[in-house]
């Protein structure tokens, strides 16, 4: 027999519709992701029998606000909110707004900082982590990966880093940014994402926002937590991982291919993001897809 949906995504089913995909990830304790794409004007969430995580993934703005109104602010790709247990939430969406909701299966037996009352709103934040993490899950999940020990591992180290963000005090967790520094920054990733294989300066990103270098420097540091060449180094080692794992190029040419001076430079930003580098990172994801046997599982909820 099916076991009952948990109630909080039910929810969200209600307001969002069905998901584009889902999956359950065997962490502790066991998380669902669904990824949305959906196109509403406003909604209300109730107030949900258990928390929920959502990594904003999509590029339209977003406004929302708690039930008492006091805080509002705009979604662009790469921030995470989380809805803590019982608050109600207000939220208006103008057009089509993409994003991965994280539940957890088990709504009645969550740990005591997950269900603590310091939270008494929806809280945002920039978390690089939660964001890549939340994307290699989705990855594997739509794959129908059966690493269940890869997909434990994952969603373990997303619940972790979760935990160490809102133990942070409250200030630390409030999103200062503008409506107009959101837009700056959502207007500057678009145009890198749209060209991360070119030279890529400060004055370059600045120009493509319309504004001038300090401007748009503060602004960008502002609404992401990170100046914009950091953010570009990240967003460059993100691709070149997807190209590591999913082509047969050299080194060398997918050093290029993001962007990067050389392959020298390129190693060394890879390992001072990653840790290893670029050839001993495509070595252990093939060593990982051949421990996954030949036989695709079915790691999809029957969504």
């Amino acid at each position: 027999m099916k076991p009952a949906m948990p109630r909080a995504r039910r929810f969200i089913r209600r307001l969002a519709g069905r998901p584009v995909s889902s999956g359950r990830v065997p962490a502790r304790p066991p998380l669902v992701l669904e990824r949305h794409h959906a196109l509403f004007e406003s909604i209300t969430v109730p107030p949900l029998p258990a928390p929920i995580l959502i990594v904003h993934t999509g590029g339209k703005p977003m406004d929302y606000q708690s039930s008492g109104g006091q805080r509002r602010q705009q979604s662009i790709p790469g921030l995470v909110t989380f809805v803590p247990k019982d608050v109600r939430a207000e939220v208006a969406l103008r057009g089509v707004g993409e994003g991965t909701v994280v539940f957890f299966d088990d709504e009645k037996d969550l740990p005591s900082w997950l269900l603590g009352h310091a939270h008494r709103e929806p809280v945002t934040f920039t978390n690089d982590v939660i964001v890549a993490i939340a994307r290699r899950l989705v990855a594997e999940v739509e794959s129908r990966s059966r690493a269940q020990t890869y997909l434990k591992t994952l969603g373990n180290a997303l619940l972790v880093e979760l935990q160490r963000e809102l133990g942070q005090p409250r200030a630390a967790l409030g999103f200062p940014a503008s409506r107009g520094g959101l837009r700056v920054a959502h207007t500057a990733i678009q145009h890198m994402l749209a060209h991360l294989g070119e030279p890529l300066a400060v004055k370059d990103m600045a120009r493509a926002c319309g504004i001038g270098v300090s401007t748009f420097s503060s602004s960008f540091r502002q609404a992401t937590g990170t100046t914009p060449h950091r953010y570009l180094r990240k967003a460059r080692i993100e691709r070149s991982c997807e190209l590591l794992r999913t082509t047969g190029l050299q080194v060398g040419e997918i050093a290029g291919a993001v962007g990067f001076r050389g392959q020298s430079h390129f190693c060394s930003a890879f390992v001072a993001e990653r840790g290893l580098t670029p050839s001993a990172y495509r070595r252990a994801c093939r060593a990982g897809k051949a421990g996954r046997g030949q036989r695709p599982g079915r790691l999809l909820s029957s969504a």
